[in-house]
């Protein structure tokens, strides 16, 4: 990973309170999120989030949205990522929308949706 992935992250991860793992392996791109909960608590709580995806997956993501508890997941299409640079980005942008949808009371599935 680039320093300046590296310190994109650092910056995204102290803004918003996300904390943030990216790999760029040999086959598969990855970043895992842990997101604050919007909840009246002493303690801060976060859920996970992970993206995956590869150069040769054509914009397609796997997204699951709480991979310690659950084994659902979703598939979506980012479009066009020719670097894990560009990965990375649409990650972010993704997670502040997971964010925004937090902040509207929205949890999504994350204890398992029947």
């Amino acid at each position: 990973m680039t320093e300046t992935i590296q310190k994109l992250l650092k910056k995204f991860e102290q803004e918003h309170e996300v904390y943030i793992d990216a790999q760029d392996a040999k086959s598969y791109w990855m970043v895992n999120a842990r997101l604050p909960k919007k909840q009246e608590s002493l303690h801060n709580l976060h859920k996970a989030r992970k993206y995956i995806s590869s150069r040769n997956e054509e914009g397609s993501v796997l997204v699951l949205p709480n991979p310690a508890i659950s084994d659902s997941y979703s598939i979506e299409s980012w479009g066009t990522m020719n670097t894990f640079e560009d990965f990375v980005n649409k990650a972010l942008a993704r997670i502040l929308e997971d964010l925004a949808e937090s902040d509207r009371g929205g949890e999504g599935c994350e204890s398992g949706c029947d």
